[in-house]
Formats: structure tokens, C-alpha cells, sequence
């Protein structure tokens, strides 16, 4: 079994301890940039969120790595993406965390990765396997008060004990009727409780098995001991009520119910007396002793009411933030006085409640966690890039030079947006374009937040990534049903103008020319269909492929020359005499393509998160690779200034990159 013992790390910290805190400052303001990148903007695609017992730190999986985060700063004091082995070697852990564990102190945090375990520093975000051959994947870890003892389980329906300090395996505790899905030790480390669809009470210390609960309890996947040990809480299954156990007594006391969605997560007040259960419907007050609800709370889904601030406007910093409708809650704990309830959203937002009054009192974005990256566009002078992330996500306008959030729009922000089904921008960040669920899409300026236009569409067709043309008259969007049809629209004023059909299987890709007068369209036929844009008349097929979808596009500048990528392969096209000019090679699985202002570089990247930087003249050759994202390459843009390429990826971030001429 390959393990690295926890002495190495207690020295470790005991010594970060004794530096000033300009130690964590200096560390966290690398946050592991990959060779070549000089900014990363966003902070992944949210996995898992947990708060350390006492409430002051949250940790964050996400795609790149586990942040640690400070509750009352909401800043970040740590991320953990890179494990150093004994050869000084790095890498980042194959699979995100499936479970997360906060030591008693929030000095130490656990996570399982599959069938593998690992303790990370949080000073420092060292980190080191603790073992790596447990038989099946972990679903479930806790440590104890201590920091000696690790409990794990997973679908083979056994709990077992692991010591901290040298990795060992301790025992295995059997009697579990299925799957064990949370694992919790008691305050005094003592006893060990887990749960799935039963209950058992384990001694922590021989694995003797205290108590056995074989009520159908729906599937337990939050299991909390109280600060005074008395009771054990679990939720979580599909009964979607909250179960009480007595420890003493050993006994199931009570069931509290209400709740009408799923239960997401459990939390004791510091006195023991109240629980709160979070829920998709809501957040509950329970009385520990009776069993009754005291009050409920909204969650974040639920319309709040809230001054709209500007969103795009780019002279003025946007700080504000509102949770979309669908942010339901993820987890839930007391401020340390029990006066306030603090909780994380599904998108990584921190929300604040008054536990006495019930009332919301504020939201705050825990940096930037995205979905993934499918929209990218640079302002005119460089200066702010804009994204979209996710399938129904927000707009994001970043700060380049600072690599800093600038502005942000949110589908159901106080009116100004409905819940939007998609959502883009044009190139220069002028304009945005969105469709509501009702069918309804919207064209604004993007930099007063003005409505320009509205155009009505069937309701029953969606449409799947709008683009507008880069000069904002003309918006084009795939009808999803047919998937082989693209509809127009000219936005000012708005109205329908053609569907562009011709291709006999999907259509994959399709784009706009820089000058707005050509739109290219790829499909599963392997053909490049050309149109004029005003009129939608077909101009030219181009073939070149065989038995391939046509995957990515890109104009020149100048619109003369366009790229396109299917598989492997990229093509080079004289855009005027239709003649393909040259092809070549890269990696396989080619999903994005930008061409540099001057028409002299082409960008490639794909699904393995490899990024190609090729000079094209005389004839194409290699001049950059990159490589650090943890997802596929979705949209590649380079700055107006031709320095720098900005990636956009499926694991919710975007890099930019330093090009060197």
C-alpha cells in the first residue's frame, strides 16, 4: 500500500504556524497557474461544498482543485490542486472529491478521490496520500476529534478505520445491511456512527458495534453528532424527514417532517438545542428536544428582494450579488453566537440569514465557481473579457490586466432578466442576446443594460447557442429538435428573417464572419455550407472531409480565410475562390479554433485540454503547446493586442495565455 505518514505534515504546520501571514498571502496568490498561463479567471466547476465544524472555513471541490475559503472574508486562504510525492513530482488527483472532511480544529482536511485518500495542509495546501488501495470507492469519510483516527465506507456496505499518522489500515466494521453512504465520530472521538439505509453505533476505539438500528430510513447521506454528543442527526433520504437518536439511550427518539424536496444537509446550534435542515424546498428550525419546527426559512431560489445594481455597465465595479432561482441551498451551519445561519449554494454563493427573525440579510459570490465556459468576447480595446458559463449561467465581464471580476449578470436578477435558457454576447462585448424559458428573446446594450429589442418565438422550440453577428444586427440559433436547421433574426428591429437549411445530417459548428456578411455552417455530412448572411442564399459546399462532423470555425480578421477542424484535421480556405489553401494535423478531437488580429497564428484546442498556438506563415508549424486545464477546450479567443489567448474550458475556468512572437 503507497502512503506517506501525517508526522511529516504535523511538523509542517506546527513550523507554518511560527510564520507571519504573509506565508498563506504569497501561496495563495500563485493559485497554481500551469507553465505559460499568466491569469486564471474563475475558480472551476463546483462538486461538493463543506464547512469546518466551528463554521469559520468552507472548503470547495471543484475541477481544479479543493479552495478553502474564510467565512467572515469570504476570501480565499487556500487551494489544494497538486500532490507532491516523494520525488518532488506533481499531479493533480484523477477524479474530483466524492467526500470532504474538515478536521475538529479546520486545520486539516480530508478528501476521497475514488479509492484514494488524501490530508491537505490548510496553510500551506500541501498535501499527502494517506492510502491508496481501499477496495472500493469511498462515498463516505469522517475524521475523528483528534485528527487519529479516519473512518471510510462505500458501496461494498463495510465501515473502516484507518490511523492518521502512519496510514494503516485498522479494522473493518461489518453489519451494515446495504450501502453506507455517511460515516460522523462523536465530539469526545469515542464512537463512531454510520448510516445508509440503517443505523449503527460503533465503538471508535475495538469496532465493537454499540447499537443497531434496522428501521428503513431511507437512504441516510447526512449524519451529524450534536456539539454535546447526545444526539445523532441524520437526513438525506428519500422519506425527506430528519431522524433523532439518542446516544445515551441508544433509542430513535424522533422524526421531524415537513420538508417537501430533498434534504441536503444538517447542522446543530453551538448549545445543541436547534437543528437546521436544508432543504430544495427550505431551511427548517427544529427543536432538538420536542421535535417541532420552530420557523422556516426561504432559500436562495425563492425571489429576495434587493436593489438592482448596474450590471454591464464597465465604468463601475459591480459587487452586488443574486442567487439564481435554481441556487438551492448545499449546506448550512450557525454563526458561532447561533444569532445567524450561513449557507453555500450549488454555484459557490454564501448566503446570510437571522435565525431570530427568519429574514435574509445578504449574498456574496465565493469566487467565481462556473459551469462550464461556452462564450467568450474581448472588449474592443482589450481591456474586459466577457463569458458565459453554464447552460442557463450568468454573464461574467472580467478585469484583464487585474484578472479580476468586473461586472456580472444573473438570469432573474430583480426583473431585468428572466430565467434564461441561453444567453451570448457579440464580439466587443456590445451587445447581449437571451431567451427566456417562455420563448421570448431579448437583445440589450451591453454597457447602459438597455432593452433594444424583443422577438417572440414558439415556446415549444428551444433553441441551443445564440450567436450574434459582430456587428449586432443579426442573431443565429440551432432549433434543437430538428438540430439540422438554423434560424435568423435581425435584432434592431427585432423579427424572424430565414431558416438556413441544406445539410443532411446535424449541424455541429457554425459562425459569422468578422465583417458579418458570411455565416459558415458544419455538420455530421462533413460539408461546409457558406451563406450570405442579409439574404441566407447558399454561396458555396466545401468538402474536404470524409466521415467526420466539421467540429470547429474561425475567420481571419479580414474574413478572407477560414479554418475549420474535424477530428484531427484542420483545414485552411481562400474564403473568395472557395480553394482550400492548406490542411494539417493536431490533436485529436479539435472542438475550438481562433484566428491571431494579423491572421498569422491559428489557435487549436480540444477535448484532452491541449491548446496549439500555430504560425502559419510561410507553411503551419508548432509555435506554442499549453496545457492545465482539467476539461475539454470549448472557445479559444485572442486579444485584440495579439498577446495573449484566452481558453475556455469545461472545467468552468478561463486561462489566458502569454503568446511570445
Amino acid at each position: 500500500m503507497k502512503k506517506t505518514t501525517l508526522l511529516y505534515i504535523v511538523h509542517l504546520f506546527i513550523l507554518c504556524l511560527l510564520l507571519p501571514d504573509g506565508f498563506a498571502q504569497q501561496y495563495t496568490a500563485e493559485w497554481h497557474l500551469p507553465e505559460g498561463a499568466k491569469a486564471r479567471l474563475g475558480r472551476g466547476k463546483l462538486n461538493n461544498v463543506v464547512f469546518s465544524p466551528d463554521g469559520t472555513r468552507i472548503a470547495v471541490s471543484t475541477s481544479i482543485g479543493i479552495w478553502v475559503y474564510d467565512t467572515q472574508t469570504r476570501e480565499a486562504v487556500s487551494l489544494f490542486a497538486e500532490i507532491q510525492t516523494g520525488k518532488k513530482e506533481a499531479f493533480f488527483p484523477s477524479k474530483p472529491p466524492e467526500a470532504l472532511m474538515f478536521s475538529a480544529d479546520a486545520v486539516l482536511v480530508a478528501s476521497a478521490h475514488g479509492n484514494s485518500i488524501y490530508v491537505w495542509d490548510t496553510v500551506t495546501g500541501a498535501a499527502f496520500a494517506m492510502l491508496d488501495e481501499h477496495p472500493d470507492s469511498i462515498t463516505a469519510i469522517a475524521l475523528s476529534s483528534d485528527s487519529t483516527k479516519l473512518a471510510t465506507a462505500g458501496g461494498d456496505w463495510v465501515v473502516r478505520l484507518w490511523d492518521v499518522s502512519t496510514g494503516k489500515f485498522i479494522n473493518s466494521l461489518k453489519g451494515h445491511p446495504g450501502a453506507v453512504n455517511a460515516v460522523t465520530f462523536s465530539p469526545d472521538g469515542k464512537t463512531l456512527a454510520s448510516a445508509g439505509s440503517s443505523l449503527r453505533l460503533w465503538s471508535a476505539d475495538t469496532g465493537e458495534l454499540r447499537h443497531a438500528d434496522d428501521k428503513d430510513l431511507g437512504s441516510i447521506d447526512r449524519l451529524i453528532f450534536s456539539p454535546d454528543g447526545k444526539t445523532v442527526a441524520g437526513a438525506g433520504g428519500w422519506d425527506r424527514a430528519v431522524h433523532l437518536w439518542d446516544v445515551n439511550t441508544r433509542t430513535h427518539q424522533k422524526t421531524p417532517k415537513g420538508h417537501t424536496g430533498e434534504i441536503r444537509d444538517i447542522a446543530f446550534s453551538p448549545d445543541s438545542g436547534t437543528l437546521v435542515s436544508a432543504g430544495t424546498d427550505a431551511m427548517r428550525l427544529w427543536d432538538v428536544r420536542t421535535g417541532t419546527e420552530l420557523k422556516s426559512l426561504p432559500t436562495p431560489q425563492d425571489k429576495i428582494p434587493q436593489p438592482v445594481p448596474p450590471i454591464l455597465k464597465l465604468e463601475a465595479l459591480n459587487k452586488a450579488y443574486l442567487p439564481r432561482q435554481r441556487d438551492h441551498v448545499h449546506s448550512v451551519r450557525f454563526s458561532e453566537d447561533a444569532t445567524k445561519l450561513i449557507s453555500v449554494s450549488q454555484d459557490g454563493s454564501l448566503h446570510v440569514w437571522d435565525v431570530e427573525t427568519g429574514l435574509y440579510q445578504a449574498s456574496f459570490s465565493l469566487g467565481a465557481h462556473s459551469d462550464l465556459i461556452g462564450v467568450l468576447a474581448f472588449s474592443e480595446d482589450g481591456q474586459y473579457l466577457a463569458n458565459k458559463d453554464g447552460f442557463e449561467g450568468r454573464l461574467r465581464v472580467w478585469d484583464v490586466e487585474n484578472a479580476t471580476q468586473h461586472a456580472i449578470l444573473t438570469p432573474g436578477q430583480g426583473g431585468v432578466l428572466n430565467p434564461l435558457s441561453e444567453l451570448t454576447v457579440s464580439s466587443g462585448i456590445k451587445k447581449i442576446a437571451g431567451r427566456e424559458l417562455h420563448g421570448t428573446i431579448h437583445i440589450w446594450d451591453a454597457e447602459t443594460v438597455a432593452l433594444l429589442s424583443s422577438i417572440p418565438t414558439d415556446r415549444m422550440i428551444r433553441y441551443w447557442r445564440l450567436l450574434l453577428s459582430p456587428d449586432g444586427k443579426f442573431l443565429a440559433g440551432i432549433d434543437i429538435i430538428a438540430r439540422n436547421k438554423i434560424e435568423f433574426w435581425q435584432t434592431d428591429p427585432g423579427a424572424p428573417l430565414f431558416t438556413l437549411e441544406g445539410h443532411t445530417g446535424l449541424v455541429t459548428a457554425y459562425t459569422f464572419s468578422p465583417d458579418s456578411k458570411i455565416f459558415a455552417t458544419g455538420g455530421e455530412d462533413s460539408t461546409i455550407i457558406l451563406s450570405e448572411v442579409e439574404t441566407g442564399k447558399r454561396l458555396a459546399n466545401l468538402m474536404g472531409y470524409t466521415k467526420k462532423s466539421i467540429r470547429a470555425f474561425a475567420f481571419s480578421a479580414d474574413s478572407k480565410t477560414l479554418a475549420s477542424a474535424s477530428g484531427n484535421k484542420i483545414l485552411l480556405w481562400d474564403v473568395n475562390t472557395r480553394k482550400q489553401l492548406n490542411n494539417f494535423d493536431a490533436v485529436k478531437d479539435i472542438a475550438a479554433l481562433a484566428f491571431s488580429p494579423d491572421g498569422t497564428m491559428l489557435a487549436s484546442g480540444g477535448a484532452g485540454g491541449l491548446i496549439q498556438v500555430w504560425n502559419l506563415v510561410p507553411h503551419p508549424q508548432t509555435q506554442a503547446t499549453f496545457s492545465g486545464h482539467q476539461g475539454s477546450i470549448n472557445v479559444l479567443r485572442f486579444a485584440p493586442d495579439g498577446k495573449t489567448v484566452a481558453s475556455g474550458s469545461g472545467d468552468g475556468t478561463i486561462l489566458l495565455w502569454n503568446i511570445e512572437r
